[in-house]
């Protein structure tokens, strides 16, 4: 069941990748029409709003080492699919941030992903070429025709060679979590205290509506409704947690070179 349960986030999280850059142009193009439409708005709130704007971070020589890791070189074409992958998240979901910590994130993140690379790859957990394929199957399933897919992955930063890459790395990983880490158990209580947290805080959203104006109607569900997806988000929590456990303990007999 957890396997499933994580192949599934894993499918998910891929064509999120994959169409963001479509959500993104949406919302430019609607910002655009909003633009024209509300240009005394749009003056008045230009500084919060340039505050918010995704900060560009320029891109290196494809072929430039970013990083060493255990003397495993990272190079500026990984770097630049990931700094794309985490502009574009960031601007879907309306983040800002400066030029230097997102640079910093990319490059951590592709360390950190490398350090668990060669654990995953040192304990002999592989996927095979009909894993991959069956994966880019689920993933084809969620788009309209197969045009569509093609047209997301052309506007992503992902070719069909990396996207097949980070599905054998994620799958590998995947294989070595469900070995070597113990099952994540979520009790009934810690899933009462997160239903009770988020009904609190969604009584205290709805009593600050300002004075003379009602508060949008908003049912909160029973818990038996969202129950389930409670404990997967628990499970999910939990397993990253245990994951950047295990980079910082790797860390620490990893020799790591940043050279940007």
């Amino acid at each position: 069941m957890e396997g499933n349960n994580m192949k599934k986030k894993l499918t998910m999280f891929l064509v999120a990748m994959l169409t963001a850059v479509l959500l993104a142009a949406c919302g430019s193009d609607g910002n655009n029409a909003s633009k024209e439409g509300n240009e005394n708005k749009e003056a008045q709130e230009g500084q919060e709003g340039q505050e918010q704007q995704t900060p560009e971070v320029e891109e290196v020589d494809p072929e430039k080492v970013v990083a060493k890791v255990n003397g495993q070189e990272i190079k500026g074409q990984e770097y630049n699919e990931m700094l794309q992958q985490t502009q574009m998240m960031m601007m879907q979901f309306g983040q800002g941030g400066d030029a230097k910590a997102m640079k910093d994130q990319t490059l951590n993140a592709l360390i950190d992903q490398q350090i668990l690379s060669q654990e995953v790859e040192s304990k002999g957990y592989k996927t095979s070429e009909k894993e991959i394929e069956d994966y880019i199957k689920d993933i084809k399933a969620n788009y309209e025709s197969e045009e569509k897919f093609e047209e997301a992955l052309e506007e992503s930063p992902l070719t069909m060679e990396t996207l097949k890459a980070q599905i054998s790395e994620e799958l590998a990983l995947q294989k070595y979590m469900e070995k070597e880490f113990p099952e994540t158990k979520v009790t009934d209580e810690q899933i009462k205290e997160y239903y009770n947290q988020a009904k609190e805080q969604n009584e205290a959203q709805q009593a600050e509506a300002p004075e003379g104006e009602e508060a949008p109607a908003n049912e909160f569900p029973e818990l038996a409704e969202v129950e389930d997806q409670i404990r997967g988000q628990l499970e999910q929590e939990e397993t990253q947690k245990k994951l950047q456990t295990l980079v910082e303990d790797l860390k620490k007999d990893s020799e790591i070179e940043k050279l940007i």
